[in-house]
C-alpha cells in the first residue's frame, strides 16, 4: 500500500468506511466488512422493497400454501445484511418457515455483527422459539490443514494470515436486538471457541428445528454439524455458509459429515444452489 493509499485509508476510517479495489469489492460484502452508503441506502430502498416484495410473490406461487409469510421488518433487515446476500438469506427464511411447526430453538453459529442474527430474531418473533447465538467474538481460529485458501479476499497471501481476523465486538449485537425490540430473555449468547464452548457449558440447546453456519473454516464447521446431528429431529433444516468459497475447509467439513452420516442410508439431503444466489448448501435431515 503507498503513502496516498494509507492515508486515504486514515482519514476514511473514522467514518467507517474504507477504500477497496473494485474486484475486491464482492468479497468483502460477502465477509462483513463493508457498510452500503446509508444515503444510497435510503434513496433506493422503496425500489428494493418493490423487489422483495415480488421476489416473495413469485416463492410463494410455486407452493401450494404461501412459504414466505409477510413480515413488516424484513425488507428494512434484509436491506441491512453485509455477509449474507438476500438471495442466500431467503434460503435461511424459507428453512425457518418449513420448520416453524417443528420442535426445537434456532442456532446461529459465527455472528459476525449480528445482522443476519437479527433476520432470524425478527423471522421467529412471534413464535416461542429461542435464539441461540455461538460466536467467539475473537476473530477466526487458526486454520488446520483442511483450510486451504480458495479465495484470497482480503489479499492477505496464505490462509494462515486470516487467523484473528473478522471480529465483531458483543455489544454491536445485542444493538441489533435492541433495534428491533427482540427480548433478551429470547435469545442466549454462546461466547468462545465452538471446540471449548461445546464441552464447558451447560445451557446448550437440547432440540434444534433450524441452523444457520458461518464459521468459514474447517474445525468449527465439523464440530458444529456434529453436536447439531445429536440435538436435530426429523425435518430439521442446517445451512451452511462459504460452501465452496473461501477456504476449502466449509464444503470438505460438509461433505464429510455427509457421506459418514449417510453410509448405512439416507440421514440427510442436500442441496447445493447455483453460485449465482451465493456459496452454501442446505441440508435437511430425513432419518432419524
Amino acid at each position: 500500500m503507498n503513502y496516498a493509499t494509507r492515508l486515504i485509508q486514515t482519514m476514511l476510517s473514522p467514518t467507517g468506511y474504507q477504500l477497496v479495489r473494485k474486484q475486491n469489492l464482492h468479497a468483502l460484502q460477502k465477509h462483513k466488512t463493508i457498510r452500503p452508503e446509508r444515503s444510497d441506502h435510503e434513496f433506493r430502498f422503496q425500489n428494493f422493497e418493490n423487489l422483495v416484495s415480488a421476489y416473495e410473490h413469485a416463492i410463494n406461487q410455486q407452493s401450494d400454501s404461501p412459504l414466505i409469510p409477510p413480515n413488516p421488518l424484513r425488507a428494512k433487515l434484509l436491506a441491512r445484511l453485509l455477509g449474507t446476500p438476500p438471495s442466500e438469506a431467503y434460503f435461511i427464511i424459507a428453512a425457518l418457515a418449513k420448520t416453524r411447526e417443528l420442535e426445537g430453538e434456532v442456532c446461529e453459529f459465527g455472528v459476525a455483527q449480528g445482522e443476519t442474527s437479527a433476520l432470524i430474531a425478527n423471522e421467529i418473533a412471534d413464535t416461542q422459539k429461542q435464539l441461540h447465538l455461538f460466536d467467539s467474538f475473537a476473530g477466526l481460529p487458526k486454520p488446520t490443514a483442511q483450510d486451504q485458501l480458495k479465495d484470497d479476499i482480503f489479499a492477505l497471501g496464505t490462509i494462515e494470515a486470516y487467523a484473528g481476523t473478522m471480529m465483531s465486538p458483543v455489544d454491536l449485537v445485542l444493538a441489533r436486538f435492541q433495534a428491533i425490540s427482540f427480548p433478551p430473555a429470547r435469545y442466549i449468547l454462546h461466547q468462545g471457541f465452538i471446540e471449548e464452548l461445546i464441552l464447558r457449558e451447560t445451557n446448550l440447546p437440547t432440540q434444534v428445528s433450524c441452523a444457520y453456519i458461518d464459521f468459514d473454516f474447517y474445525q468449527p464447521i465439523r464440530v458444529a454439524l456434529q453436536f447439531l446431528h445429536t440435538v436435530t429431529p426429523r425435518g430439521a433444516r442446517i445451512i451452511v455458509d462459504d460452501y465452496d468459497f473461501f477456504s476449502t475447509g466449509a464444503k470438505t467439513a460438509v461433505d464429510e459429515f455427509l457421506d459418514e452420516q449417510n453410509k448405512l442410508g439416507r440421514m440427510y439431503e442436500s442441496f447445493t444452489p447455483d453460485t449465482r444466489l451465493g456459496y452454501f448448501s442446505v441440508l435437511t435431515k430425513v432419518g432419524q
